[in-house]
């Protein structure tokens, strides 16, 4: 059988999402409901396409189209803690240059993300490292909390147990109403590291889709006066916990809430019964702190392998000359 695409539609949309929940590789952010607050928030250009063989669904594959000059390709989603190709367990890497070449008759570029290295060894076309990253995920069928915690140094459960003892409280946000004071914090932190922003918005977009199955906000605050607090989604159907986003006082320079949320995300998680924590993406640097304090709440660095293809001669001039191309950056 040869490879075909299909873009998403209004008739095989309910194949997507079935493929998708029955993959090892699928997520809650592969999903339409997670498209929607893209679309809805953010206003991407998004073209997301079904790979088959013959008639059966052996992939789904989420892209952003983005253009360069003149010059139109698709890269990884946005915003997305997982944005990787979805591929059926079955399907044979020996193939996937013949896959890529269905995207060059609309597009010049292609940028995408993959738990696969053998899918990257037949490709033809001019490619390059997009920026090598990682899941840092704490398998918690291997090492429950308890097992976890008797790991950390005295510092470390020091820095959290202070908190519940100086009367911090993790409060769960059950209004929309409430969001803001989450935000507050996120958009401080962020612009601390000079970070993206997001928009009050997107977060008010993801409490109308995913609340209250799959979203928890929760600040950590004790009478008027707020630590931190997170932004974290849950996926029943995998079982899988994701830390999404961080809000920090930084007013409170002598304090650190990152440490107590991480920990409390985990004891969340395994309470109501899931088994795994994504802790965010990093890359595998052991001088990085973050790579450091997700270790030490028992994560483990999955690879993610990026990778921009450049279909087109002119494109992979401008690439040589060091032309920005969206796809480039680890999207």
């Amino acid at each position: 059988m040869t490879y075909s695409i299909e873009p998403l539609s209004r008739d095989n949309a309910d194949r997507w999402d079935a493929f998708n929940n029955r993959s090892p590789e699928g997520t809650l952010f592969h999903s339409l409901k997670w498209k929607q607050v893209l679309e809805d928030a953010l206003h991407p250009k998004l073209k997301y396409y079904l790979i088959l063989d013959g008639e059966d669904v052996v992939g789904i594959s989420p892209w952003a189209e983005e253009s360069a000059l003149n010059f139109r390709g698709l890269i990884s989603i946005p915003q997305s803690d997982a944005n990787n190709i979805v591929l059926d367990g079955g399907f044979d890497p020996g193939r996937f240059n013949d896959l890529l070449s269905l995207f060059t008759k609309d597009h010049s570029f292609l940028h995408f993300n993959t738990y696969r290295p053998n899918l990257l060894s037949g490709i033809t076309y001019a490619s390059y490292s997009g920026g090598e990253t990682g899941d840092m995920v704490t398998d918690l069928k291997k090492r429950a909390p308890e097992a976890i915690w008797g790991t950390l140094s005295k510092k470390t459960t020091k820095s959290i147990l202070r908190f519940p003892r100086e009367g911090f409280e993790l409060q769960e946000i059950d209004r929309k109403s409430d969001i803001g004071l989450f935000y507050r914090y996120y958009e401080k932190n962020m612009m601390h590291i000079n970070g993206e922003i997001l928009p009050l918005s997107f977060f008010e977009t993801l409490w109308d889709h995913f609340s209250p199955d799959h979203l928890r906000i929760a600040v950590l605050a004790k009478d008027d006066t707020v630590a931190g607090g997170s932004a974290a989604f849950m996926d029943p159907v995998k079982k899988t916990v994701y830390f999404g986003y961080l809000a920090l006082n930084r007013d409170l320079p002598h304090y650190t809430p990152t440490y107590y949320m991480d920990w409390d995300l985990i004891n969340w998680a395994w309470e109501n019964g899931y088994e795994r924590v994504s802790l965010g993406r990093q890359k595998a640097d052991p001088d990085n702190p973050r790579f450091r304090d997700k270790a030490k709440l028992g994560a483990e660095h999955i690879p993610i392998h990026s990778r921009l293809v450049l279909f087109s001669k002119p494109t992979q001039i401008l690439y040589r000359i060091k032309t920005l191309i969206p796809g480039s950056r680890n999207a």
